[in-house]
């Protein structure tokens, strides 16, 4: 990110986006590749009812769209909103290809950050396939300890997004109240705890709730 920041800063600039605004539309063809540097920012779908899904949270870091600036798609597949107030560094595609194929070193952090991003997403997708409400839960809150965390102390790990239970219903396709009946459940087991939309993780609790010793070997 610094030397992403450092290199492309000439040549790109940052755009503020206040709460509730929009970075992109669905089927819009970008004009720049977007980078999060502050912020998070969430990618939508509204279904044929009406009804808005979360797809995935974005945070500093992140590179959006993704599937557009490696080119596997021509337009944006998804809403893009600012969940918070946000600072995104944009540049051209052009010179953001010109960054990456001047440095093997970069192609190779990108294809790591690619990985990286494959495998949280088979987390959501795992969360998403429980037909229980808690185990959808479960499992979203692991693919966020995953992408979106900081350890704060051995084990437990900090959320590091805002995450109002109507969101986090949104994430897993569940009312509100549904949301907020089953984290307290898991607040109960001493998996989480919550406070202001803020939410820690006791790692070890949470895969032994999932029962997948196999996510221990996954790297934060």
């Amino acid at each position: 990110m610094d030397d992403l920041l450092r290199e492309l800063k000439p040549h790109g600039s940052f755009r503020t986006i206040t709460r509730g605004g929009n970075v992109l539309f669905q089927g819009e063809i970008p004009r720049h590749v977007m980078v999060v540097r502050s912020g998070i920012v969430r990618a939508y779908t509204i279904t044929s009812i009406g009804e808005e899904r979360t797809v995935a949270l974005y945070g500093d870091g992140d590179i959006i769209p993704l599937t557009w600036v490696l080119g596997a798609t021509a337009d944006s597949f998804f809403y893009y909103e600012a969940v918070t107030d946000c600072r995104i560094f944009q540049v051209s595609k052009p010179a953001f290809d010109d960054y990456l194929s001047a440095n093997p070193e970069r192609l190779r952090a990108m294809l790591s950050r690619t990985a990286t991003i494959y495998t949280s997403l088979l987390l959501r997708i795992t969360g998403l396939e429980q037909s229980r409400a808690i185990e959808k839960i479960g499992f979203t809150l692991y693919y966020l300890l995953f992408t979106r965390s900081k350890e704060i102390r051995p084990g437990v790990f900090r959320i590091d997004v805002r995450l109002s239970h109507a969101l986090f219903g949104s994430l897993v396709g569940l009312t509100r109240e549904s949301t907020a009946k089953n984290m307290k459940l898991l607040r109960d087991r001493k998996i989480i705890d919550y406070s202001s939309f803020t939410y820690t993780v006791n790692k070890a609790k949470l895969e032994a709730f999932l029962g997948e010793d196999s996510f221990r070997d996954l790297s934060m």
